[in-house]
């Protein structure tokens, strides 16, 4: 199953050498451990960077979160779930 969604999430991530990497997230009342980023990429936004990273939890899940530095503020995208 697909979800296109917009919705704010709380992240917990690394911050380190310039570099951004999430580690869990809140979302609906439950936190999601990620096991591993499996994608990573950037969109302009005028003249603001957004970065992207397409996430696996245990399980047959995967979420695409994105990271905005103006707030900062991070928001989960999309959802991929078996049936």
């Amino acid at each position: 199953m697909f979800e296109s969604l917009n919705d704010s999430v709380e992240v917990l991530a690394v911050f380190a050498e310039g570099r951004v990497r999430p580690l869990r997230f809140r979302w609906k009342g439950r936190v999601i451990r990620i096991g591993r980023v499996t994608g990573e990429w950037s969109r302009r936004e005028g003249s603001n960077r957004l970065s992207h990273f397409s996430v696996e939890v245990q399980g047959t899940e995967t979420y695409e979160l994105c990271f905005d530095p103006r707030g900062p503020s991070w928001k989960i995208c999309k959802a991929w779930s078996s049936p």
